[in-house]
């Protein structure tokens, strides 16, 4: 080793959301951390998003690990009630609790929490450059300081948090793991941009989210209003990437609505920003690497979040990390477990959203109000599909009673059935490395299915 080289038990890529989690966690546990980002540190927290964050996802974390929910001025709103409208004359409301956060100042205060735990270090403005291997293994990366210098820091464990560029994990050879994807093709790929904006006078959208369709968005994109407060408001665009609208220009697009819904609005911040659109990674870990949050691919294909995915995906990362630790074992078998976890956790979600998307491209928006306004598909399906983890739905039966559009109902039926099996595949993640070819082949077949 060179005099600069740095030595520690776990090395952190990225101190967004599971980067800091994960970090907390591990001082909790008093495990060596070395926790780097790319940003200054007052940048830290900061993501161009849509704010909303479930607190169900951070009452989890507080009760898993005892870290606080987002409180006073991290709050910008809780929220009542969420909206889809797919077409102008029809919209569906649902009482669903949510809260809009300042991202920065939650960010800023996780991460100043870690001043708690001496077995933990935070080091800013430092970006790696590329992975270390020695014998089909992880065991660092090179990182380029603030000063311009390289250094190697060295780490039993590289988790890599680094976003949805998942920088460690395109760079780790095929010759030590060939079971996750180097880089996002187009067609699993999210594009967006939102803005914060402030309006002259209170919006009339008051504690609520909501997701439309506007004649201006290329299918089957989305735009999203999600107050912020009584005059503030985070509106953006969103659509997975496909032949038909990949030249589309997201911030155009914004622009055009902004004029449209809120001419005299003042914007305050604007940015875009890619998501991932797919499954979780097939697999997130190999010898001496374990992956969390957007870099393993968590984002909720359907509504693009993946703030709550993040923390959570970092506690259960911590678990393992700790017992490899502790055991002295780094391999991929031992890791494997947590792939187990994190499948039964957010498979279903994943499927979901891939169904979604493929019915959102074979069919029009406004054929799915017509479910809506028949009563073909009721509230108490909707949730039953987003809260039961079921789609045995009356609706299966409805498809055979002489509809109007029995071809609309088979899609959605076909849709379904889709989910389901990628919810039981998710269930049944293989146990041990030497049966992951085999289950990825499955998956695979069902995720080419059309629609």
């Amino acid at each position: 080793m060179l005099k600069q080289d740095i030595e520690t038990d776990v090395l952190i890529v990225g101190a967004g959301p599971a980067g800091v989690c994960l970090a907390i966690n591990l001082g909790k546990r008093n495990i060596s951390t070395i926790l780097i980002d790319q940003k200054p540190k007052r940048e830290v927290g900061y993501k161009p998003c849509g704010d909303a964050l479930s607190p169900n996802s951070t009452r989890r974390l507080f009760e898993l690990s005892g870290i606080m929910q987002p409180r006073g001025k991290e709050i910008a709103e809780h929220l009542a009630t969420a909206h889809f409208r797919p077409v102008s004359d029809f919209e569906l409301s649902i009482d669903f609790k949510s809260q809009t956060v300042n991202r920065l100042e939650y960010g800023q205060r996780l991460l100043e929490s870690l001043s708690d735990y001496e077995s933990v270090s935070f080091k800013s403005k430092h970006k790696v450059v590329e992975t270390i291997i020695e014998n089909n293994k992880v065991v660092g990366c090179k990182v380029r300081q603030y000063d311009g210098k390289i250094i190697n820091i060295y780490a039993k464990i590289v988790a890599d948090c680094s976003g949805v560029t998942g920088i460690v994990r395109r760079t780790i050879p095929e010759s030590v793991s060939n079971k996750f994807q180097i880089k996002l093709p187009k067609h699993e790929t999210i594009v967006s941009y939102r803005e914060i904006i402030e309006t002259p006078n209170p919006h009339i959208y008051q504690k609520q989210m909501r997701i439309e369709y506007h004649d201006e968005m290329p299918p089957p994109g989305y735009f999203w209003i999600f107050s912020k407060g009584e005059t503030t408001l985070n509106i953006g665009v969103g659509w997975l990437l496909n032949e038909r609208n990949k030249d589309a220009n997201t911030k155009l697009i914004l622009a055009q609505l902004r004029n449209k819904i809120f001419p005299e609005s003042k914007v305050i911040d604007g940015v875009g920003d890619t998501l991932s659109g797919r499954l979780p990674q097939y697999s997130m870990v190999c010898n001496g690497f374990i992956t969390c949050g957007d870099a393993a691919t968590l984002v909720n294909p359907i509504s693009g979040e993946g703030h709550g995915p993040a923390l959570i995906s970092a506690y259960f990362a911590s678990e393992t990390i700790e017992l490899a630790i502790r055991n002295q074992d780094v391999s991929e078998a031992f890791l494997w477990r947590y792939n187990i976890r994190i499948w039964k956790e957010y498979g279903y979600d994943g499927g979901l959203g891939i169904a979604v998307h493929k019915l959102l491209n074979s069919v029009p928006f406004s054929d799915f109000s017509f479910l809506f306004k028949r009563g073909i598909i009721t509230q108490k399906d909707v949730d039953s599909i987003m809260y039961d983890y079921s789609v045995k739905l009356p609706i299966m039966q409805k498809i055979f009673k002489g509809l109007r559009k029995p071809r609309l109902l088979i899609k959605v039926a076909k849709g379904l059935l889709l989910a389901e099996r990628i919810k039981k595949l998710s269930q049944n993640y293989p146990k041990e490395p030497e049966k992951f070819e085999k289950w990825v082949k499955k998956i695979k077949k069902i995720e080419k299915k059309k629609i």
